[in-house]
């Protein structure tokens, strides 16, 4: 197994900071779904992290995606112009599977998760960021909605972890709606849990890991695997259903 303490990849990078891990996204989904070895990198270090009795804890960062919003898009209309049902299965099924085995990790991680979002972010990858225990983002979040442009439903954990959140009636009014989320919305519907500026971001996700430490035994995780995290089972399943839905959407067009 690498050593992940001090780990820069094309990808993403990872430091070991006192007893947190920081884990820094440079990247779109959509692009460990394409290459099988960047999800692999991502999934080792992540496992490295959890047996690393030294670590109590990881703070993932989202770095903006300004430009990669407009690159999801062109991914899925990729899929789209592909000729034949074969080769459109083979790319949903890639990027659907990418975007479940970062949830799926994210969600049975066994320490304290807490996530710095910054600036954009597609409403794809804001999925598995709701896998985590709890969500700082920057004043300036605004969360898009680049395939929903296509005629192409989210795909991924969004809709899973906001109707159990919002309920579905306010989940499909978002999620059809397509509308910018911005930050205090976000903070309004609790998709984040605060907000603070870009030079705060990583001080104030730190020291709320520092309070989850100071919690004595399991308790902090243990209250987010009965209030936040859902079970491994259920998550599937959703996968299952998203992967089909957005198989129809692309197929459609």
């Amino acid at each position: 197994m690498n050593d992940y303490s001090n780990y820069d990849s094309d990808i993403f990078s990872c430091t070991y900071e006192g007893q947190t891990a920081v884990i820094s996204f440079k990247s779109e989904s959509f692009i460990m779904a394409m290459y099988a070895s960047k999800m692999h990198e991502l999934l080792e270090c992540l496992n490295a992290i959890e047996v690393d009795h030294n670590i109590k804890g990881l703070l993932t960062l989202h770095a903006a995606e300004y430009e990669r919003v407009a690159m999801t898009q062109e991914f899925i209309k990729s899929i789209q112009d592909k000729s034949g049902y074969v080769q459109k299965e083979m790319g949903v099924t890639r990027y659907g599977n990418s975007v479940k085995r970062l949830t799926l990790a994210i969600n049975e991680f066994s320490k304290p998760s807490v996530v710095g979002i910054h600036g954009q972010v597609a409403i794809d990858s804001f999925g598995y960021l709701l896998a985590c225990d709890y969500r700082f983002a920057t004043d300036d979040l605004s969360i898009e909605f680049p395939a929903l442009e296509l005629g192409v439903v989210p795909a991924g954990a969004v809709s899973f972890f906001m109707k159990h959140q919002l309920g579905a009636t306010k989940t499909l009014e978002i999620l059809m709606g397509g509308k910018t989320i911005l930050a205090d919305e976000a903070k309004e519907l609790s998709l984040i849990s605060e907000i603070t500026s870009e030079e705060q971001l990583k001080t104030a996700c730190l020291a709320k890991l520092e309070e989850f430490y100071a919690v004595p035994g399991a308790s902090t995780l243990n209250l987010t695997k009965q209030l936040i995290r859902p079970k491994t089972y259920e998550l599937e399943e959703h996968f299952e259903m998203s992967s089909r839905l957005m198989w129809n959407s692309i197929i459609d067009k």
